[in-house]
């Protein structure tokens, strides 16, 4: 794709699926000659009112329709891609703030993973109770009430996959 200067008219600034039958009133005719863009579909990348950039789909230079159905699928593609990006953005912002050490970044894995004290413990070998207060400790970081809570805070914060 090429990178630069697609002007932005007033219908890319709504932040919505855009099928454009006819590229050439909204694409510089120089992409459009590069590309052979004859109808192209633009979707936003968002998520919370912040736009992270807009993917496009052509079919090399032949005309194509494009339902509804098929917009609102992708509109809801570009908004599970900006969620993604978003958590990226919360997981680095957070890291700052969390100050979460390797050991209960390894705890908080296995956690995840689904491993239950006793087996984090002989994984890593320690003890039961070390592994009891290091969950407390991701609990109070994490403001969680419960191992399940942890997990859920930690996968939106994107701190686990």
């Amino acid at each position: 794709r090429m990178q630069g200067n697609i002007e932005i008219e007033p219908v890319f600034a709504l932040k919505k699926p855009i099928f454009l039958k006819e590229p050439a009133p909204y694409v510089q005719q120089v992409a459009i000659e590069l590309f052979e863009l004859s109808s192209i579909i633009f979707i936003p990348i968002e998520f919370e009112q912040q736009l992270y950039g807009w993917i496009s789909f052509d079919q090399m230079g032949e005309a194509f329709d494009c339902e509804q159905e098929k917009l609102l699928l992708l509109e809801q593609a570009g908004l599970r891609l900006g969620m993604y990006l978003a958590r990226k953005q919360l997981r680095h912002h957070l890291n700052h703030r969390l100050q979460l050490n390797e050991k209960e970044y390894t705890i908080l894995y296995l956690l995840a993973e689904g491993y239950k004290n006793k087996e984090i413990a002989e994984v890593l070998f320690l003890s039961e109770f070390t592994v009891r207060d290091y969950v407390q400790k991701l609990m109070e970081k994490l403001k969680a009430k419960n191992r399940t809570q942890i997990i859920s805070t930690a996968f939106r914060m994107g701190l686990v996959e």
